[in-house]
């Protein structure tokens, strides 16, 4: 059986990992190594309708998945929540602050599924909870996985895999006080990840 194994982590401003090792997807001989610098965890909303879009740096977990035995799937994705960032000061301040993402009183979200669907075409569904603020919630993961020869590399295989999700902030209590007010900052806010990795044949 082939088991496709995410261990997923960054340090710094490093990379869906939705905190302390090498990231790592583990195939049944050799593992995937994941290019953190091509990989991303993004997060778009927008504030007084103006596009605001930053990242978390940091983020781990694993995630096992074999196309062949989807029954046997788990994804656990753990995000450092004080590594969120926008590059702007002000923004960043309100947004780890106590009444948005209260990155001291919260400091992690994580993401667990143990049922991923096959929607064909390389497309699948993870089905699990979302946790932010110790508020958890369902949530259906969507995305795409492509595994092909690496362009650059002869003898290496390169999987990529992508996702974007909307999620309802104030469902996890992310606006609190002024911030439950959703005129300045809408209620949705998108996540979006690209993990791309590599192996030799």
């Amino acid at each position: 059986m082939m088991e496709w194994s995410v261990l997923i982590t960054r340090s710094g401003v490093a990379l869906l990992g939705l905190l302390a090792a090498s990231p790592v997807l583990a195939g049944p001989a050799d593992p995937w190594a994941v290019d953190a610098e091509a990989s991303r965890l993004t997060f778009e909303t927008k504030q007084m309708g103006v596009p605001v879009k930053g990242r978390f740096g940091k983020f781990s977990g694993s995630i096992v998945l074999d196309p062949s035995d989807l029954a046997n799937a788990r994804i656990d994705i753990t995000v450092a929540i004080p590594s969120g960032a926008t590059g702007t000061k002000d923004i960043d301040e309100a947004m780890l602050g106590e009444d948005l993402l209260a990155a001291r009183a919260f400091p992690a979200a994580r993401f667990v599924a143990d049922k991923v669907i096959s929607e064909g075409e390389g497309k699948y569904r993870a089905d699990g909870k979302l946790t932010i603020r110790d508020l958890s919630k369902d949530l259906a993961l969507p995305f795409t996985l492509a595994i092909a020869d690496d362009p650059t590399t002869p003898g290496q295989l390169r999987a990529t895999a992508r996702g974007r999700v909307d999620i309802r902030r104030l469902d996890y209590g992310v606006g609190q006080r002024d911030w439950k007010a959703t005129d300045a900052v809408p209620n949705e806010v998108a996540v979006v990840l690209e993990i791309i990795a590599t192996r030799a044949k």
